[in-house]
């Protein structure tokens, strides 16, 4: 959708002037892309309100609206937003789909109903949809209490346990797509490094530029990233990658693509047969996040690496291991300065065992435990 080059304004916001039907209309903006984004949303509303037949009958279901609203905003959507809202229009809210909004009583009933079959994000995602359909069409949006959406405490692999990982994928028909996203990238986007050979052995970096999401009818090939931030060049990392990459490069083979049904098959059975933390393809992402915090590196340096534009997913991994980090840490600071009895020195090493523990997550970790409360409790001694 042709719309005009934003400029940037000198306090640093965004700015499009555009013209529709006639009248003057600014959009303002924080970055570049949300500017191009908000022009774009409002020129296709503008459009299908140009398109609707004039002297139509306006009553419609909330099915109706739904359809219209997805088709409304299709060409600005993502072809897994679109795939989304579909899935949530086929299977979501059906008691009411085919009635008009005036004739549902009670909104809430339709989504206290709901909550007994779905999650509460679920409910909450297909009711953001209905709501904004509803909103779109200038029809008053009624007022209903949703569940609070319970915070998952997402896992990812400890530092310790990535060598086993990798051991345990190694040779796997995966294993080039599992390693691409221990190195930060998406599912879509590892599928686009793979389909379209976007390894850089001369350079040793990977060129993360489109992705492959799945649409309504099959995969649909992106030549742009979720944002701009995730456009972006990533230095290989892990030598197996570059060695896999160039074992293909030497043979003159693509290297094969597979779903991502498959691939998160094959994570499972790795983390089974390595012993490690049952994850997911994309806790994978994460635990390049847990990684990034055990060695050191910033968080906005970090997002950077990874293409993250919120930094809240990098925030939350980097909170959650600093909070563990401190009991450790707490239980050796008042082991220094506890008086040494021998009733105090057991209270000190449980102390420590239970942070170290902690972090560690699993009983194959039990002797480097061991031998740092070891080491702990020596060097207390000796101070004194």
């Amino acid at each position: 959708m042709k719309i005009p080059t934003p400029r940037q304004l000198p306090s640093g916001s965004w700015f499009i002037q555009m013209r529709l039907g006639g009248q003057s209309v600014p959009v303002t903006e924080r970055t570049k892309a949300d500017c191009v984004k908000t022009a774009q949303l409002l020129k296709a509303q503008y459009m299908a309100e140009r398109e609707r037949p004039k002297g139509r009958n306006t009553q419609r279901t909330v099915g109706e609206l739904v359809d219209d609203y997805i088709k409304k905003y299709a060409p600005v959507l993502s072809p897994a937003t679109i795939r989304g809202y579909e899935t949530i229009r086929r299977n979501r809210f059906q008691s009411v789909m085919g009635l008009y909004p005036t004739k549902v009583t009670s909104w809430q009933k339709v989504i206290n109903d709901e909550l007994r079959a779905v999650s509460e994000k679920t409910v909450a995602n297909a009711w953001g949809l209905v709501s904004a359909a509803l909103r779109d069409a200038k029809i008053s949006v009624p007022e209903v209490k949703l569940a609070a959406v319970p915070e998952t405490d997402l896992p990812f692999l400890e530092p310790e346990e990535i060598p086993l990982f990798l051991e345990a994928v190694r040779g796997d028909p995966c294993e080039l797509e599992i390693l691409l996203e221990l190195h930060g990238l998406r599912n879509s986007e590892a599928r686009k490094v793979v389909k379209g050979n976007q390894i850089d052995l001369k350079h040793r970096v990977i060129n993360v530029q489109g992705a492959i999401v799945r649409g309504s009818e099959g995969f649909v090939e992106k030549k742009t990233n979720k944002s701009k931030k995730s456009a972006r060049q990533v230095q290989i990392l892990i030598p197996r990658l570059e060695d896999l990459a160039r074992e293909y490069a030497r043979r003159g083979e693509a290297p094969p693509m597979h779903g991502p049904t498959m691939i998160l098959d094959h994570v499972h059975q790795a983390c089974e047969r390595a012993g490690v933390t049952d994850v997911s393809n994309h806790d994978l992402r994460r635990t390049f996040a847990s990684l990034g915090y055990s060695c050191g590196i910033s968080e906005r340096v970090l997002m950077e690496m990874g293409g993250w534009s919120d930094p809240g997913t990098v925030h939350r991994v980097y909170l959650k291991l600093a909070q563990r980090d401190k009991k450790g840490a707490v239980a050796a600071l008042r082991a220094f300065y506890a008086p040494q009895d021998d009733a105090t020195r057991i209270r000190e090493a449980l102390e420590v065992l239970e942070g170290l523990c902690e972090r560690y997550g699993d009983l194959e970790a039990l002797h480097p435990v061991l031998h740092e409360a070891e080491k702990i409790l020596n060097a207390n001694v000796a101070k004194r």
